[in-house]
């Protein structure tokens, strides 16, 4: 029996698109994808979404990763400020996906948690944009010091929940954090943003509206 539905934050509950990110690498004279990878494949992005360095440090990792490239510290600085504004200018929650989650909370049947890869401070920062107001419980990889896709990270989920880890699904966009979350023992969805559809199904079939 499903009894705990598990959502991650950018790229589920709240949109973070590959192509919304090409689209500012085309506006800066960046190969597609060069923007995407600074941002999540420097070896600081996991050193900050553990909690070990703040986001500074983790701001300056992503500018040398972005200018190294062209040697243009400049053009690097002016597509972080268009990635600032994009990030800016969106809902902290999906309307669809605020929808989804009121009819979960509406129904009743199952426990509902976001485990995020954010920042220290995250979960003050959503507590303030009312994001958390909509869970059970919240917990943010900087803020309990681990992060996906170690499995530890989705049992402490669990065990917030008060709920076994088979009776939990995680809906995440990275592969890699749905293979962790099943060898934790918990049930996985891999979500993409066009396919809401098909969640909403695999929600259906398991029970989590009654």
């Amino acid at each position: 029996m499903l009894l705990a539905v598990i959502f991650d934050y950018g790229g589920v509950i709240r949109r973070e698109d590959r192509e919304d990110y090409a689209a500012i690498d085309d506006a800066h004279g960046f190969p597609r994808g060069a923007l995407w990878a600074a941002i999540h494949d420097v070896p600081e992005y996991r050193l900050s979404r553990e909690g070990a360095i703040d986001r500074d440090a983790y701001r300056a990792a992503v500018r040398r990763a972005l200018a190294q490239g062209t040697g243009e510290g400049a053009r690097a600085d002016a597509a972080l400020s268009a990635l600032d504004r994009y990030s800016a200018a969106l809902p902290p929650v999906e309307p669809e996906m605020r929808a989804l989650l009121e009819r979960l909370r509406a129904a009743g049947r199952v426990k509902l948690a976001l485990l995020s890869n954010a920042f220290r401070g995250g979960t003050e920062r959503l507590r303030a944009l009312g994001v958390t107001a909509l869970f059970d419980e919240t917990i943010i990889s900087g803020d309990v010091g681990v992060a996906k896709p170690d499995t530890t990270a989705f049992v402490l989920a669990a065990t917030r929940l008060g709920v076994e880890p088979s009776a939990c699904l995680m809906i995440d966009d990275q592969p890699q954090h749905v293979t962790g979350a099943q060898a934790a023992g918990l049930r996985g969805h891999l979500y993409e943003r066009t396919r809401l559809a098909e969640l909403t199904e695999r929600l259906e079939a398991e029970g989590a509206f009654g």
